[in-house]
């Protein structure tokens, strides 16, 4: 964002070392951990009854380090502030204190490419959803461990899927899942300065990047998935009941694991075609992955 010389809505009251210093006691994340679990507004002793602490004055001290960042002071008693629900969010959602480990599990979720069962297969720090008969690699994003924690096996790829959904819905927002940053949207060509290494001989003509701007997260989709997210898209897949909130990307009749088609480079110009039931809607993005045209046909029978 250009500095307008505007003032900023932001101010910097603590470094990162020293927040995260303010969490270096059990005692302390037990009573974000207590207030997260509360149900209401806790009293002094209450929450101390909850953490499990016998000494009042050790207690008191723990939970003065935590007002103010983490934990808000009222009159009725404590609550947790905004911060301190990310914590523990950020800690039951695993992604700091689990590792995946299991072996791999089938999936009802068929092959868009060869039409046979994928797997789910895990590794330390996400899940990959593949294809054995033909060996594609659908998805293989790092996920929080607690993603899939309770999650009976045969959900794994749909509750993998529903997160990617949300991370693409997000990044249309303009928003980093991670750091909730500000993410730049780009649909590569071979050799652009932003193309991963990869899709340089690859069979993709394109692929789309993310970048967040401020914590640097980066990850790439194809642009018939990156595409799901436009209003335009879903507006189309709407008009023909399907929901694309709940719908398995795999289930779309119309997908098919490529790129789109290069229909110019300068200005860049991609294509992705769809079909349902009686109507073909071609749809061309440009380098920004906004829809710079849409065309309705009936489809040929």
């Amino acid at each position: 964002m250009a500095d307008d010389g505007a003032e900023k809505p932001t101010v910097e009251t603590s470094t990162p070392e020293a927040a995260f210093g303010l969490l270096s006691h059990e005692i302390r994340f037990g009573i974000l951990r207590a207030l997260h679990d509360a149900d209401g507004v806790q009293s002094f002793s209450a929450l101390r009854d909850a953490v499990g602490v016998d000494d009042p004055g050790q207690f008191n001290y723990h939970l003065g380090e935590l007002v103010g960042r983490f934990v808000r002071s009222t009159e009725s008693g404590y609550r947790l502030a905004a911060a301190g629900q990310r914590v523990v969010g950020a800690v039951l959602s695993g992604g700091v204190t689990m590792e995946l480990d299991a072996e791999p599990v089938a999936t009802d979720a068929p092959c868009p490419a060869c039409g046979a069962a994928m797997t789910a297969r895990f590794r330390s720090e996400g899940i990959a959803i593949e294809c054995p008969a033909c060996e594609l690699q659908y998805t293989d994003p790092d996920v929080p461990p607690g993603l899939v924690d309770a999650v009976a096996t045969d959900e794994v790829a749909d509750v993998v899927e529903r997160w990617g959904q949300r991370n693409r819905a997000s990044a249309g927002y303009g928003l980093c899942h991670n750091c909730d940053g500000p993410i730049t949207t780009e649909v590569v060509l071979p050799g652009d300065a932003r193309a991963p290494d990869w899709l340089d001989g690859d069979d993709l003509e394109t692929t789309v990047v993310y970048e967040c701007d401020r914590c640097g997260e980066s990850w790439h989709a194809i642009v018939p998935l990156a595409a799901l997210s436009h209003p335009a898209v879903m507006g189309f897949h709407h008009d023909h009941d399907i929901d694309l909130r709940t719908t398995p990307t795999w289930n779309l009749p119309w997908l098919a694991v490529d790129g789109g088609t290069v229909t110019d480079r300068d200005p860049l110009r991609v294509t992705v075609t769809m079909t349902l039931d009686d109507e073909t809607a071609t749809f061309t993005f440009d380098r920004d992955l906004s829809v710079v045209s849409e065309q309705r046909d009936p489809s040929e029978t």
